[in-house]
């Protein structure tokens, strides 16, 4: 439970500020956009987003479900939903989760799923490897996952990360932030294809709403300084299945002639000379 306490005591802290329901906000459009050309039959939700924001909304597979780890809630504070609107904070008892699953061991059959929106699975994870291992196991051949995660290199994230580089090995350990060449590194092993990359957040964490939206042209930067502002990342990636070739069938000479036949084509013919000249 460790390692899912950090993560959950930061994603309280980042998803409260502005530039955390910002970047939500834009998050949610992106996914729409996504999930706009994915079709299919069942899509799931998982992470800490899941039954907390609806990221499947938009989608046009024609059932999804949210799975809840069961540590991934409890004692969360996460308030999901766009800077605009009016709301109350969710209580755990308003959540809705179709499954409460660990995201190591999703009880899904295999090669069931076409579509995945996985939000900071790797962070909560102390086995990240067995997570998208899962993933790649539910997916459909040609299946699409949609991964959030937060971005250590930026300029928001970066002072975290230092600090948690000065602790010993075992507290590291608590809290790891993956990097998209890592994600990247670990999709490619899978057989994966990513298909893009996109940075939100670039925006500083500000309480001031004035100023905090007078710097919203740095969200038009997101394509040249999205590694080194953006605070999260949003990952597009398609399974791919490379096809069994099937066995080319081997020509085969035609059946010899009993003696005394007629052969009526010319590959018949030079086989009953060749084998039969001494008739």
């Amino acid at each position: 439970m460790g390692n899912k306490a950090e993560v959950i005591k930061h994603c309280s802290s980042w998803y409260q500020t502005l530039s955390g329901r910002s970047a939500l906000a834009d998050a949610e459009q992106l996914c729409a956009k996504t999930m706009s050309e994915i079709f299919g039959y069942y899509a799931i939700q998982i992470g800490l987003l899941s039954g907390r924001c609806d990221l499947l909304k938009q989608s046009r597979v024609t059932a999804g479900f949210s799975l809840g780890d069961p540590d991934s809630f409890v004692g969360s504070n996460i308030d999901a939903k766009p800077v605009t609107s009016k709301h109350q904070k969710l209580d755990e008892k308003e959540q809705n989760f179709a499954v409460i699953s660990s995201n190591e061991h999703l009880p899904i059959s295999t090669d069931n799923v076409d579509l995945v929106v996985a939000s900071h699975v790797l962070e909560m994870s102390q086995n990240p490897h067995q997570v998208l291992r899962e993933i790649d196991r539910v997916l459909v051949p040609e299946g699409h996952c949609i991964l959030i995660g937060f971005n250590p290199y930026s300029l928001s994230n970066i002072n975290k990360a230092v600090r948690f580089s000065r602790k010993s090995k075992q507290e590291q350990e608590t809290y790891k932030m993956r990097s998209v060449a890592r994600v990247r590194d670990w999709f490619s092993l899978l057989g994966f294809e990513v298909l893009d990359v996109n940075y939100l957040g670039l925006r500083p964490t500000l309480n001031n709403q004035k100023v905090f939206n007078s710097l919203k042209w740095l969200e038009t930067w997101s394509e040249y300084a999205g590694p080194l502002l953006g605070s999260m990342y949003i990952v597009h990636a398609k399974k791919q299945v490379i096809a069994m070739r099937p066995d080319k069938k081997v020509w085969r000479a035609p059946a010899l002639l009993e003696g005394g036949k007629v052969a009526f084509n010319r590959t018949a013919q030079k086989v009953r000379r060749n084998n039969y000249s001494n008739l």
